[in-house]
């Protein structure tokens, strides 16, 4: 019996490797990437870098094969409008950190920030506004305005009780989850604190649903959060595994993907909170990313893939 229970969970697996493309080797693992058309851009340890998914080829995106981004990639943005890229990186050893606005027209560097004194956490850009929010190592947020004249502008600096490792942005409140496992939202005009949520575990990361009343949270003991951004309720909790979860995604509000450390990726119904789909990619997941009725993954054996949804 337990022979043939073993054959089913290796040909389980088996059927979820067969669904998946190996996209691009790198040289390093990779920390961000975003798509755009036919490109695939992403940061390759210190530097920026583009791959046209049509003809398999590099792009012609940045000057030369690449650009420098000041030091290892931490996150990724593009502003296709203003055609722009933003890149935010940390210094391996300094405690130094730099955010540089990457001009497509131009094809340079037009204007950057040094942090002398940190690194950064997260970096969280809301184009509408003008605005970009840092999480920093000594505990704070900080937020500011950019623009032509000054360049950088500092409007904000919230003090919080330990790192936030992940931010994001929705009707004029920053929201960030936090090492002693708390979920807050800041309404950048009030400049008031709301604590959505508290648990006992450190939180690693979060998607909102596309109607902003949900957040699916991670945990760094394997867990995954549904709770309800109104009322603080946690709706639903899923033992994923036990082992951090650092990617996670959205796919129409029918269902969440997330990796962990371990290379599990798991598709899980937002309806019913329950596993549809399994599948293992034998190394770290860094990143996951949707797109149309796909999604594509970093993971720490330094390749890019792309798996099938449904």
């Amino acid at each position: 019996m337990r022979v043939i229970g073993l054959s089913l969970f290796f040909l389980f697996f088996n059927k979820g490797l067969s669904a998946q493309e190996v996209v691009l080797n790198t040289n390093f693992a990779v920390r961000d990437f975003i798509l755009f058309e036919n490109s695939l851009i992403f940061i390759e340890k210190r530097d920026l870098k583009s791959y046209n998914l049509r003809t398999r080829t590099k792009d012609a995106i940045f000057k030369e094969d690449s650009c420098f981004v000041g030091g290892f990639g931490l996150r990724l943005y593009n502003l296709m409008e203003q055609k722009k890229i933003i890149t935010a990186a940390n210094e391996l050893y300094a405690d130094r950190s730099s955010i540089r606005f990457y001009d497509l027209i131009q094809k340079d560097i037009n204007k950057y920030h040094v942090l002398y004194s940190t690194k950064l956490l997260d970096f969280f850009i809301h184009q509408e506004d003008s605005l970009f929010f840092i999480s920093k190592k000594d505990s704070t947020i900080e937020s500011y305005q950019y623009g032509t004249n000054p360049r950088y502008k500092k409007i904000d600096s919230i003090k919080i009780d330990s790192y936030a490792r992940r931010m994001g942005f929705f009707n004029n409140n920053l929201y960030y989850i936090t090492d002693s496992g708390k979920v807050i939202a800041y309404d950048v005009t009030t400049k008031t604190s709301r604590m959505i949520y508290k648990g006992q575990n450190r939180l690693v990361n979060f998607v909102f649903d596309n109607k902003h009343e949900y957040l699916y949270v991670t945990s760094v003991n394997g867990e995954i959060l549904k709770i309800n951004i109104a009322n603080g309720s946690k709706e639903y909790k899923l033992i994923f595994g036990n082992q951090i979860i650092e990617a996670i995604d959205i796919y129409k509000d029918r269902f969440i993907i997330a990796g962990d450390w371990s290379g599990i990726i798991k598709i899980i119904d937002l309806n019913t909170f329950e596993i549809v789909k399994e599948y293992y990619d034998k190394a770290r997941i860094i990143k996951i990313l949707v797109s149309e009725n796909y999604f594509y993954t970093s993971s720490s054996n330094r390749t890019i893939k792309k798996w099938k949804i449904i």
